[in-house]
């Protein structure tokens, strides 16, 4: 349900559900055994995805906020472009890694089958030495260079859960309806590695709960979710970055983000009604190939603005009134956390939200944004923040001190330091 309270401007659709039973541990905020003056940490992190794609930016910002705070980190991902040999760019303690994609995308199952990544990340764990191996997914180019490094030099292994792949019970799993046997091999690795690991990092309650179901201990399951990049993404003025990029001023954008537009046309039924009351809204559309969403008569209600590099994106989000966040709700969806999130929080705009996993409940208690259940709630809280612009500014600025604060990557960073330490003694 959708109301509308002029003090807060904010949706009191409210998640339902019982709250957790079983009393978890999560790391205190700021809480670190690795003080920023203490002897540095050597950190492997190993990524399965392409650089610039899904978990790529989790382990990216988090690596740069730790090698911020003195720790050696080495970052390995997979090249967009390098098919046989790898590549390497070092800044200060932070070395970043792009592996050979050779065969990586095979058979559509995405990155992670590299038949030269997977042997070199192989070697490169053999041949250097790390206080601590996080594993971001279980995609066999993480996987087996995971369990290679345990083997020969018995590195404490972390963990991270960020997607539900292998089965879901409602067909929404990453791979659940790739062909035999890929989902019973997703499942089977995704579950694998998170009893193994010595603890495990979650990006969502969802997925803490699932390592809960597998028998994982409370006290080695650790959630913390995906930060905001607050210092390369900035609230910058509408009006400067429209003149940039020649749109116009009297335009209402409602900006989407994406590396694809899954979900995003669950909006379409809802354009027509919204522009007949305010026909200056369009949908500002941040991702490749924006056209495949646009429709007869909706031409003129979309802004396609494509594939924006990160280097630019402050600028396109910028550009934008309001952001929206459009989730079905299906389990893989619950047990997300999207990038975008912490993207459209560090540009200070409202953010129009489903009311679907973990970030509907921060946008709530939070008041950064409006949460709808449905297309009607959705068009209602577009409308109030298009009607009520001092109010909107407010929500904004309060989606900047989310970023700034709570979601920081500098204080996630120091809630990573933690379960790091508690690797190392479990050791």
């Amino acid at each position: 349900m959708f109301a509308w309270d002029p003090g807060a401007l904010r949706g009191e659709a409210l998640r339902s559900g019982p709250s957790p039973s079983t009393k978890r541990r999560t790391p205190k905020r700021g809480e670190s055994v690795f003080p920023q003056n203490s002897a540095h940490l050597r950190i492997l992190m190993l990524n399965g995805d392409i650089r610039g794609l899904a978990s790529f930016w989790r382990c990216y910002h988090l690596a740069r906020e730790l090698s911020r705070l003195g720790h050696e980190v080495r970052l390995i991902t997979v090249s967009r472009t390098r098919r046989v040999t790898p590549e390497t760019e070092r800044s200060d303690r932070l070395s970043l890694t792009e592996s050979p994609n050779l065969l990586d995308l095979v058979y559509g199952l995405g990155a992670g089958y590299g038949v030269l990544g997977i042997p070199y990340r192989m070697l490169e764990v053999a041949r250097g030495r790390f206080d601590i191996v996080h594993a971001f997914e279980a995609r066999p180019n993480v996987l087996l260079p995971a369990m290679l490094s345990r083997f020969l030099n018995g590195c404490p292994l972390v963990a991270d859960w960020a997607d539900w792949w292998g089965f879901t019970g409602d067909g929404s799993g990453s791979q659940e309806r790739s062909r035999w046997p890929v989902p019973q091999l997703e499942t089977a690795a995704e579950e694998f590695i998170h009893r193994e690991a010595e603890e495990v990092t979650t990006i969502s309650t969802g997925l803490r709960d699932r390592a809960l179901s597998l028998g994982i201990p409370a006290d080695r399951v650790w959630w913390i979710p995906s930060g905001a990049p607050s210092d390369a993404i900035r609230p910058l003025d509408k009006v400067s970055c429209r003149r940039e990029l020649g749109i116009s001023p009297s335009a209402y954008i409602i900006g989407y983000l994406g590396s694809d537009l899954r979900d995003l046309d669950m909006l379409s039924p809802a354009l027509a009604p919204l522009r007949k009351s305010h026909p200056r809204v369009k949908l500002g559309i941040i991702a490749p190939k924006p056209s495949t969403l646009l429709g007869p008569g909706f031409t003129d209600a979309v802004i396609p603005f494509g594939h924006v590099p990160f280097s630019r994106l402050p600028l396109y989000l910028g550009a934008c009134d309001a952001f929206v966040l459009a989730l079905r709700d299906t389990v893989f969806n619950r047990n997300r956390w999207p990038n975008k999130f912490g993207d459209y929080l560090a540009a200070g705009r409202p953010i129009l939200c489903s009311n679907v996993g973990d970030v509907a409940r921060i946008v709530e208690e939070e008041r950064c944004g409006v949460v709808w259940s449905d297309l009607a709630e959705f068009i209602d809280g577009a409308k109030a923040l298009i009607d009520n612009q001092p109010a909107a500014d407010a929500i904004g600025a309060a989606a900047r001190r989310v970023a700034e604060g709570r979601l920081s990557w500098s204080s996630l960073a120091l809630q990573f330091l933690s379960v790091y330490q508690h690797a190392v003694a479990l050791a």
